[in-house]
């Protein structure tokens, strides 16, 4: 018997999800690079390999190598280049090509000397969303940076890149597509200017609901291999496309129709969704007729380091073994918390953690 919470994954959800935006990708003729760094694992990176992908995107030298022992040798490290990358990007060369995100000249000329081999390089845009990167409208910098990378002995200039985060503020699928505009209007823009530069666009929402991809030349998701409680929110999925959750036990019974649940911020993080004014930090569901079915009311309301105060209980909605199930608000969040996968069939599947 369990006495611990654990992380559940549904290969057969997981299969379906990977397999879906593979197909749609083909489809609009999309050069698919999933982001990685969602599932962390060596057995999950395999199922993308059946699906026909040959290149992914991580978002550290740590993650590239951990990835590359798997003999993945198409490489993009989706994070603003840094010097401390070098000693790493030195010792991946010697297994794979990369492509890295270089925003400024100085960076250019440093990885043009300490680098041994070709390296392809994106500028990564800013459209207004306002992480990282440098903005569309900075042309003039635009310019004199492709410049520098074509003009350097091992830089190749590769295209834009932007992960717009404003779709995660999205609630519906037009919303989504609303909010994305400036992103794909900007990397439109600029492939007018640059014909044989290659467009990508990062982020699950716009991946999971766009139909319209002209201008796109790659997509590069990496939470749509699971989706999440805020991604049916969002309105990317539905809650039956969401294929990991997290098994806690109850532990109390409080006032209020309130449980202590053994499921904190170590094992969920603290990121949240807000609706009418209460912040909801995990979604309980059962399943019904084998489909995912959220238990309306019934949510993590607050949490400490390992104890979550669930709102809405009823005695009723435990297993066997007085557990219950919640859907996560982040899965790659979430799931970097955890060190293995236990399927619904009985595996455990290994993985690395982020940090």
């Amino acid at each position: 018997m369990t006495h611990h919470p654990l992380l559940i994954l549904d290969k057969t959800r997981c299969k379906n999800n990977i397999s879906r935006i593979a197909n749609k990708a083909k489809q609009h003729k999309l050069n698919f690079r999933p982001h990685f760094k969602t599932h962390q694992s060596i057995a999950i990176g395999r199922w993308f390999r059946e699906a026909g992908v040959t290149g992914i995107t991580v978002s550290s030298v740590d993650m590239a190598k951990y990835f590359v022992q798997d003999n993945w040798d198409d490489l993009t490290i989706a994070f603003p280049f840094y010097k401390g990358m070098v000693p790493g990007l030195q010792d991946l060369q010697k297994k794979a090509s990369l492509r890295l995100f270089i925003n400024n000249e100085d960076d250019l000329s440093l990885l043009n000397k300490e680098l041994e081999k070709q390296f392809k390089v994106y500028i990564e845009i800013d459209a207004g969303y306002g992480r990282s990167g440098i903005p569309v409208s900075r042309k003039g910098e635009i310019e004199s940076l492709i410049q520098s990378i074509e003009e350097g002995q091992l830089s190749e200039f590769h295209g834009f890149y932007i992960h717009d985060g404003g779709t995660y503020k999205a609630r519906s699928k037009s919303e989504i597509k609303e909010k994305v505009k400036n992103s794909i209007t900007a990397l439109r823009e600029l492939k007018q200017l640059y014909p044989s530069a290659k467009t990508s666009l990062g982020d699950t929402p716009s991946a999971s609901v766009l139909d319209d991809f002209e201008g796109i030349d790659e997509i590069t998701p990496g939470n749509l291999v699971f989706y999440d409680w805020m991604q049916v929110q969002i309105g990317s999925c539905s809650p039956d496309d969401v294929a990991v959750y997290v098994k806690v036990p109850v532990s109390q019974a409080i006032r209020d129709n309130k449980a202590i649940v053994h499921g904190g911020a170590v094992h969920f993080s603290k990121d949240y969704i807000e609706h009418d004014g209460s912040k909801t930090y995990g979604q309980a569901f059962k399943f019904k007729d084998n489909k995912i079915s959220p238990i309306k009311g019934v949510t993590l309301t607050a949490l400490s380091q390992e104890h979550g105060t669930l709102s809405g209980f009823d005695s009723a909605l435990t297993d066997e073994e007085n557990f219950i199930n919640i859907l996560p608000i982040h899965s790659c969040l979430t799931v970097n918390l955890f060190d293995c996968y236990h399927t619904t069939d009985g595996e455990i599947i290994q993985k690395r953690i982020l940090s």
